[in-house]
């Protein structure tokens, strides 16, 4: 639609009144609805769904930003680092991290000790690696048991048993020239067999039996840490005798003697296996005793791993050290139990001899092998 040409407009014809406002509307101009809108707006009172709409917006911006800052308070402290009281609530669950992965450095550490061995503790085969040019051989004899205490009414026929010797060991570097071969020059498999734990003594006088040898391969190249010998249960006024340590270039600790039945002789503490430059075998077990009179003695130490108490087990060694365990305590008294020696290859401790009763030896500890491939 066109007005005409030379004529003025007033905008009646449309509808406008003569001020220029809406029909019916005195006052409400284009102005003055711009300038109402602007004061609302301004002052922070926009009525209706608009001041419902800002305000959503607001309270989501404002849990938005909590959300990030956690339990920190403001954006300030997240930057700088100040916790909270619910931040300190869970340093517990952060050290349990933490904790985790100082596991993790020992499992390395066991890795540069032990220059990632191949641990045996049972009977099996090994097969050497093509292109190796050594192994470390690391074997340890496995612990005796304690002989049992013997029960008399007359004083020179009780006693207390004797510790049973620790595990001998044995540490070798082979050439892989000296590893048996097939007729192809191919390495084959070498047996291993694990030295059994000796059981401790049954019933009144019972001697313990001995540990058994752990032996890498046959023949001419068999290498052997011998196992323990057990501890013996005699009535006599001189007490019975701890078990020899198994044979090796570390000898066992000797199992200790139990005590006279007379009081005239006392028990003794096992037999250490320590050195001050190698690795060690197992420690020998406590001689046994028989009355408060007479106690019963401490297992002997294996390396760096103490003996039990009397009737205590003995200490076996931390996993990133190949060496051997401590011997088990003798009895206390013919009324309490011997201590078992710690695996590998500590000594099982005597028992306890008295006037009416007497208890059992304990059993050593099995042996051990460790095998440490060398390629350069």
């Amino acid at each position: 639609m066109s007005f005409p040409l030379g004529s003025g407009f007033d905008g009646t014809e449309w509808g406008l009144s003569s001020n220029g406002s809406i029909p019916g509307m005195a006052g409400r101009t284009q102005d003055a609805i711009t300038e109402r809108l602007k004061a609302q707006v301004g002052s922070g009172h926009w009525g209706g769904l608009g001041g419902g709409l800002i305000n959503l917006i607001l309270s989501l911006i404002a849990a938005a930003v909590g959300a990030i800052l956690g339990v920190f308070s403001t954006v300030a402290d997240a930057i700088l680092g100040t916790v909270t009281d619910d931040y300190v609530a869970q340093l517990p669950t952060i050290t349990d991290h933490s904790n985790t992965l100082e596991t993790l450095v020992e499992q390395f550490d066991q890795l540069i000790l032990q220059g990632l061995a191949q641990v045996f503790t049972s009977n099996n085969t090994y097969y050497p690696s093509p292109g190796i040019l050594s192994v470390d051989i690391i074997e340890i004899g496995a612990g005796a048991g304690g002989g049992s205490g013997r029960w008399d009414l007359i004083a020179d026929q009780r006693s207390g048993g004797g510790g049973g010797g620790g595990g001998g060991e044995v540490h070798v570097s082979i050439p892989a020239n000296l590893l048996p071969t097939d007729g192809s020059g191919n390495f084959v498999g070498i047996p291993i067999l694990i030295g059994a734990a000796g059981a401790g003594g049954i019933g009144s006088g019972a001697a313990g039996t001995g540990g058994g040898n752990t032996t890498f391969g046959t023949g001419s190249y068999q290498i052997v840490a011998g196992g323990g010998n057990g501890g013996a249960s005699l009535g006599t006024n001189t007490g019975s005798p701890g078990g020899a340590g198994g044979v090796g270039m570390i000898p066992g600790g000797a199992g200790g003697r139990g005590a006279a039945g007379n009081g005239g002789v006392m028990s003794t503490a096992g037999g250490n296996s320590v050195s001050a430059y190698d690795l060690n075998g197992g420690g020998g077990g406590g001689g046994g005793g028989g009355t408060p009179i007479w106690p019963g003695s401490a297992g002997g130490a294996g390396g760096i791993s103490p003996g039990g108490n009397p009737g205590v087990a003995g200490t076996p060694p931390a996993s990133i050290v190949a060496t051997g365990g401590g011997g088990g305590g003798g009895a206390l008294n013919d009324g309490t139990t011997a201590g078992p020696g710690a695996f590998p290859g500590g000594g099982g401790g005597g028992g306890g001899g008295g006037v009416s009763s007497s208890t059992n030896g304990f059993i050593g500890g099995n042996g051990i092998l460790f095998i440490i491939e060398r390629s350069s």
